[in-house]
């Protein structure tokens, strides 16, 4: 049994549609600023990949804002534009209709904002609880559109959304859904968050000044991630129900691997890392020898980007520096739970338009970082088979492969 992608949305920070995105990404435009949403003055990194000019009211009613966080907006929106592009899923039958998210923290903003009014003896809103939930962006779409199937959220940090798309695969090959609305979303640019991951010394604070180049994946001096938002819903369903439904194919879902490093909570392992990537091709029933692009996690932490190279190199070997490679993150930031959605639609957009976005603001490479890595301009090259990483807190790592057909 084949799956496919037959719809795909996005809201990111530089575009609130697949072909927007795609355009900008192509183009190497950061979407990087200072923080607009809340008082920066007491954080070290002030800024961020915010979705700008985001309106929920275009989309949502004043009662279905006021209960919902900002993160299953984002999601609400990006599965509205799928759904749209897959031109409807009315010829399945509700129970047969799935929902597969991931998210990392959930409604954290909701959460912020009801602890906040908390400790300052306000009173909570009564939709604080399924606002912060995890599970309702899953929820909100599942009700919005009438999925009466499976509803499943994934949270394992970074790879949330790329565990999410896997475990759709799953359901469709074993078939119990038809079609699943699958993806992530995430929406952390807020002060605790930030914080948070101060303390860890993970985020980026040396470029405050000059946010554009603050995102810099394998290029000597990057010095943390920036903290981006955003979401990318995919629609998935069988090729012969595509083709038979007459739905244009954007690409094939092939393989899906995942493993846990079971060494560090926050510290990257390259055995894992190799292990997932493998695992998505085994799935997948490819060798290493037929992935021609990599959709790297590369969050532009100083290990982070230094261990994911030396992963590509033990599986790859002597093909490794021949395989172009490139870094969304380096033009939105980290957007958590949602980046492996996002960076899937990069992959398969590349697959669609033989078209490799480049990783930006890489002008001298850190020595140990030393393959292709797309950098600073877009290259046109026939792409078959992507592989899209996403290694998470936990040590949770994935890998998803996707083909033409």
């Amino acid at each position: 049994m084949r799956i496919v992608v037959t719809g795909m949305g996005i809201v990111s920070p530089i575009g609130a549609s697949v072909d927007q995105f795609w355009k900008n990404a192509v183009a190497g435009v950061s979407g990087i600023g200072g923080i607009q949403s809340f008082d920066t003055t007491k954080q070290r990194s002030k800024i961020a990949g915010e979705v700008t000019g985001f309106d929920p009211t275009a989309f949502l009613s004043t009662k279905q804002i006021e209960q919902t966080d900002r993160f299953t907006q984002l999601a609400l929106h990006a599965a509205q534009q799928a759904l749209e592009d897959a031109q409807g899923l009315e010829g399945y039958q509700p129970r047969r209709l799935a929902v597969c998210l991931g998210s990392g923290m959930g409604g954290f903003s909701t959460f912020e904002f009801s602890a906040t009014r908390r400790l300052q003896n306000k009173s909570v809103p009564p939709f604080s609880v399924p606002r912060i939930m995890a599970n309702s962006a899953a929820a909100w779409i599942a009700t919005r559109y009438g999925l009466k199937g499976p509803n499943l959220t994934c949270s394992t940090a970074c790879s949330s959304a790329a565990n999410a798309i896997g475990m759709a695969l799953d359901l469709l090959r074993t078939g119990k859904a038809d079609a699943v609305v699958t993806g992530g979303a995430e929406a952390c640019v807020l002060p605790l968050t930030m914080t948070g991951f101060e303390a860890l010394f993970a985020l980026s604070t040396g470029f405050n000044a000059d946010p554009a180049h603050a995102s810099r994946p394998f290029a000597k001096g990057r010095d943390g991630f920036v903290m981006g938002e955003g979401a990318g819903i995919l629609v998935l369903e069988t090729e012969e129900a595509a083709l038979k439904r007459g739905a244009k194919i954007y690409a094939r879902l092939a393989g899906y691997g995942c493993a846990c490093d079971a060494t560090h909570i926050v510290a990257p392992d390259v055995d894992g890392q190799v292990a997932a990537m493998q695992a998505s091709l085994d799935d997948a029933g490819m060798t290493s020898g037929q992935v021609d692009y990599i959709n790297a996690h590369a969050t532009s932490t100083p290990i982070g980007d230094v261990i994911e190279t030396k992963a590509i190199k033990q599986l790859f070997g002597e093909r490794a520096p021949e395989i172009p490679i490139s870094a969304t993150k380096s033009m939105i930031g980290h957007s958590i739970g949602a980046s492996a959605a996002i960076g899937s639609i990069a992959a398969i957009m590349t697959l669609q338009t033989g078209t490799i976005h480049p990783t930006i603001n890489l002008l001298e490479a850190d020595p140990e970082c030393d393959l292709n890595y797309t950098p600073n301009s877009a290259v046109e090259k026939k792409v078959q088979t992507a592989l899209c990483n996403a290694f998470g807190f936990g040590g949770n790592n994935v890998s998803i492969v996707f083909t033409t057909l």
